[in-house]
Formats: structure tokens, C-alpha cells, sequence
């Protein structure tokens, strides 16, 4: 059995693959981008990891600033009141800390980036 065109295959696989390994470093940078021009942050607070087939971006965002209030260093305390422990983190606000319209922003620059990236060729 005789195949033929599959070095044509092969040459557009490893087109596609370059493709790819140039889009798994473009996502961090264009989400570094979305934070400094639709969030306007100063200094994007980033993490990446790249291990084997993998990309990890993580950013942190404070829903506050990440300076402690100074108001709370210097409040009496009372007496201790003894209640029963309660398990699991305290949530303050049911808001989320990303606005829909932000999440929105950063969800259209990404299908571009990978439209853009992603074409077979």
C-alpha cells in the first residue's frame, strides 16, 4: 500500500505545530497587555510557568488595595467573645472581583490572538 501527499501533510502538521508554540508564548503577553491597557494596571502582578506541553499565566487580583487599612492597627480590642470555629474562608462580598465587561474584554482579545495564530495552513 502506497500512500500518496503525505509528506504535504506532514510539512502543514509541523506548520501547525510552530503555530502553536508561538501562541503558548503570545497568551502570557496578551494577558499582561489586557491588565496594563483595560484594567490600567501599573505593574501587572503575573506569574508564568511554561513545563513540558503546558503554559500556566496567573495573575492576582486584590479586590482592595493590598496595603492594609491603617484604621486597623489601632482598634481597642474587647473582650474576648468564645464562639464556635467556623471552617472554611471568610467571604465578604458576594461581587465578583472581575467586572462581566472586563472578563468580556479579556475573553475577545483572546479568541483573536487565537484566530490570528491558529490558521491551517
Amino acid at each position: 500500500m502506497k500512500i500518496e501527499g503525505v509528506e504535504e501533510l506532514l510539512a502543514k502538521l509541523n506548520q501547525y505545530d510552530t503555530q502553536i508554540t508561538t501562541l503558548r508564548r503570545k497568551m502570557p503577553e496578551e494577558l499582561e497587555n489586557w491588565q496594563r491597557q483595560d484594567m490600567r494596571r501599573k505593574y501587572p502582578n503575573m506569574q508564568t510557568e511554561m513545563v513540558a506541553n503546558e503554559t500556566s499565566a496567573t495573575t492576582l487580583i486584590w479586590p482592595r488595595s493590598r496595603q492594609p487599612s491603617k484604621d486597623t492597627h489601632h482598634r481597642r480590642q474587647g473582650p474576648k467573645q468564645y464562639r464556635p470555629a467556623k471552617h472554611g474562608p471568610v467571604v465578604r462580598s458576594n461581587r465578583p472581583i472581575l467586572r462581566a465587561e472586563l472578563l468580556g474584554q479579556l475573553w475577545d482579545r483572546m479568541v483573536r490572538l487565537t484566530a490570528e495564530a491558529m490558521k491551517w495552513p
